[in-house]
């Protein structure tokens, strides 16, 4: 049969289109899973009952490990196993259902499914080094014209986290200014380490040094240590607690000084929700006196991080510090909301 010329176009396309989506797909990580669904993409990482994988057509997918019936990689890949092998430039091959060959430079071998900790383990899952993490935002004014003010606020953090340990640095400084009258002074900067016992559960220290004089605090320092529990700690969700004994000294400008020990406790938490990032956070501490239960400070800070571009994000955010007993004339709760832009790492 003899096609005419106009009617040989769309199937030459066709051919086309059916050749480019081939040569697209070769080169790719292939998997199918229990149902029969065939996905092709570039495999991210595996830990946990997840397998994230980056696709042309759905964006970054994240996938049950248990629905993964076989896999067949291209691009090297580091593997580690639950008895803490590693395989660096590995690619893996099903061999059927129930194993996996796992060919690497220095050999190959055959590993189940199961028996596979992580794909892409980042330094902390491999205990190979520390993961670290930070942000630092600022948000300031200055007015002059009918009205003179002046207003900086500054929050930082930076944190470390291993298989064994982790760390953590936080500074936060507030400075308002109205009519060349001072109306907000303070500084807070606090730090911690945690051992761990295993995934879910550590050890920990803490202390912190405070400085507020319009909560007539010349320095108010805390020391302390305690049980954690690492409920979550994934790239969307993490969340920690933990309890302990503190020794709270407070040193006033004007009023009586005080320091007793107290039961301490701290939470950590934020999760990653919709198509941009955007993070929630909350983070709590706690100092209930063990002599006099009117002595209670707790600090939050509450908000949403938004990422923007480069690491650049905007924030907003609301601090608030409450005391059951203030220095005399001062209020129980100074409350702050902030909106800036920081970096993220």
């Amino acid at each position: 049969m003899h096609w005419p010329r106009w009617r040989r176009l769309p199937l030459r396309l066709s051919f086309s289109i059916a050749a480019l989506c081939a040569a697209g797909s070769a080169g790719a990580d292939e998997i199918r899973l229990a149902n029969g669904d065939r996905i092709t993409g570039r495999i991210v990482s595996k830990a946990g009952n997840d397998l994230v994988i980056d696709t042309d057509y759905a964006g970054r997918l994240t996938l049950r490990w248990d629905q993964v019936a076989a896999l067949r990689t291209d691009d090297a890949l580091t593997v580690m196993t639950r008895n803490g092998e590693l395989s660096q430039d590995a690619r893996l091959d099903s061999r059927n259902d129930d194993s996996m060959d796992v060919d690497s430079a220095t050999g190959s071998r055959n590993v189940r499914p199961e028996d596979i900790a992580f794909i892409n383990p980042t330094p902390e899952q491999s205990g190979q080094g520390a993961t670290y993490r930070g942000h630092a935002n600022v948000s300031a004014a200055l007015v002059r014209g009918n009205s003179e003010n002046e207003r900086v606020y500054g929050d930082a953090a930076f944190n470390a986290r291993a298989r064994d340990y982790a760390w953590g640095l936080g500074l936060k400084v507030d400075r308002r200014e109205e009519r060349g009258i001072r109306t907000a002074q303070q500084w807070l900067v606090d730090g911690n380490y945690d051992r761990f016992i295993d995934d879910r559960h550590f050890l920990y220290a803490r202390s912190s040094l405070e400085q507020d004089r319009f909560k007539d605090i010349r320095l108010r320092s805390t020391a302390g240590a305690g049980y954690g529990w690492q409920l979550y700690d994934d790239d969307r969700t993490r969340l920690s607690l933990r309890t302990g004994l503190d020794y709270v000294t407070l040193d006033r400008r004007v009023g009586m000084d005080e320091d007793y020990p107290a039961l301490g406790w701290g939470v950590r938490a934020s999760r990653k929700v919709f198509a941009r990032g955007a993070e929630l956070f909350h983070d709590q501490d706690g100092f209930l006196s063990l002599s006099d239960p009117d002595f209670l400070t707790i600090r939050t800070r509450s908000g949403v991080r938004l990422p923007i571009a480069g690491g650049m994000t905007a924030s907003a955010q609301i601090n608030a510090d409450w005391e059951r007993t203030p220095a005399p004339g001062r209020k129980s709760t100074d409350t702050t909301l902030q909106l800036g832009l920081g970096y993220a790492w």
